[in-house]
């Protein structure tokens, strides 16, 4: 699982009513904010069934999952982002290559928001 197509498709896991408009169901920007370390976790999900993909999420932390933002990688490469795969946890990566500055983080995490797609747990 340290190859990725550029359809393989990507979960941001939600834990935070911050993350996303329940109004429109859709995801925003906050969701993708790096942490000062510049490395944005998420999951590798394709192959998996839904059961499997909500399992990973509720394993993960000891908050309440509200749900997840779909992507594909091919969003994250086309704004020149990338994907490090670490496989720590099992089908864990991080994006990664995130510019310096501020304005340019929330531009890129905007970007991605805007092509994500939310899923309510």
């Amino acid at each position: 699982m340290n190859d990725l197509n550029k359809s393989d498709k990507l979960g941001r896991y939600i834990y935070s009513k911050h993350h996303y408009r329940p109004s429109n169901n859709t995801v925003r920007h906050t969701a993708f904010m790096p942490p000062p370390d510049r490395q944005l976790s998420i999951f590798i999900i394709s192959g998996l069934n839904e059961e499997d993909i909500w399992s990973i999420g509720e394993n993960l932390r000891n908050l309440k999952l509200l749900g997840r933002a779909d992507i594909i990688t091919n969003h994250v490469y086309k704004i020149e982002l990338n994907i490090q795969v670490d496989n720590n946890p099992p089908r864990h990566a991080n994006i990664i290559n995130w510019p310096k500055e501020n304005s340019a983080i929330k531009l890129k995490a905007m970007e991605l928001a805007q092509n994500a797609i939310l899923q309510l747990k």
